[in-house]
């Protein structure tokens, strides 16, 4: 296993035991409220032109968006999971050709020169991070000065919100929080960043929450059937949970899904600083 003190607390093979399935879910993940991401992003600062950095850039779904969206805009790709590298090569190997450069790394020590990016993006990697203030000073290390960051993550005091509600499932969330934890994450690591961002350096701090909900796009979007044996046995196989509690999750699933007013509403955090 990956040593927790700088990897963090995921790995997409660690996630489900259909690493495919797992894939699918980030690429559906990457499209969920794009338009609202892509808003925020603009919001903060990204421009067309800028030399991107993209921190925890996964399988290149994420980039080819940015790179669809941004006609002549240059991203650096940095991933530490060499199985993520060698995905992001294939999928993007014929999209954008010249515009973009994947190097596999580590947040904590990146490859990258000083003062070399305008704008630096770090979507879903910090509530894994042991280091999340090492990683914020790294990162502001190759930025530019006036360079931006902007980190898109969750904090699950303020994350999901389910009607009608479950304190079974609740409970099991908490043991999965916990666990995430001993691996070096942080589930709650939105209400950190604005602080952390401060420490690092960082000035001028903005913050946004990027709300997706079932009125809008759908119960499936927003709570979607991922409730495959693959995505959790994993936690069963580590201890985090047992296989009772699963089939005691599938029916909570189950009932959700059967009730006539059934929302759900997700909200990530989206906090810049100025370097």
């Amino acid at each position: 296993m990956a040593d927790r003190g700088t990897e963090g607390s995921y790995k997409a093979r660690e996630m489900n035991t259909n690493v495919e399935a797992e894939i699918e879910r980030l690429r559906q993940q990457a499209l969920w409220g794009w338009d609202k991401e892509l808003r925020n992003l603009q919001w903060f600062g990204l421009q067309d032109g800028m030399e991107l950095l993209e921190v925890g850039s996964g399988p290149g779904f994420i980039t080819a968006q940015l790179l669809d969206t941004f006609p002549s805009l240059h991203v650096t790709c940095l991933e530490i999971d060499p199985e993520m590298v060698e995905r992001a090569q294939s999928y993007l190997a014929t999209k954008h050709s010249g515009r973009y450069e994947i190097v596999q790394g580590n947040v904590m020590d990146m490859p990258l020169a000083d003062d070399s990016l305008d704008f630096a993006y770090a979507r879903l990697l910090f509530q894994h991070l042991p280091d999340p203030l090492g990683a914020m000073r790294e990162i502001r290390r190759v930025l530019k000065p006036g360079g931006k960051l902007v980190i898109m993550d969750i904090d699950d005091g303020l994350n999901l919100l389910v009607d009608p509600p479950s304190p079974k499932a609740d409970a099991i969330t908490k043991r999965l929080q916990a666990h995430q934890a001993t691996r070096g994450g942080n589930r709650f690591i939105g209400r950190r960043l604005w602080r952390l961002l401060a420490e690092a350096g960082f000035t001028a701090m903005d913050l946004e929450l990027s709300p997706i909900h079932s009125d809008e796009l759908g119960i499936q979007i927003v709570m979607p059937a991922s409730w495959d044996e693959g995505a959790w046995e994993p936690f069963v196989q580590r201890g985090a949970i047992t296989r009772d509690e699963v089939d005691m999750m599938h029916e909570e699933y189950d009932r959700f899904l059967a009730s006539p007013d059934k929302y759900a509403i997700f909200a990530t955090w989206m906090v810049s600083g100025t370097a």
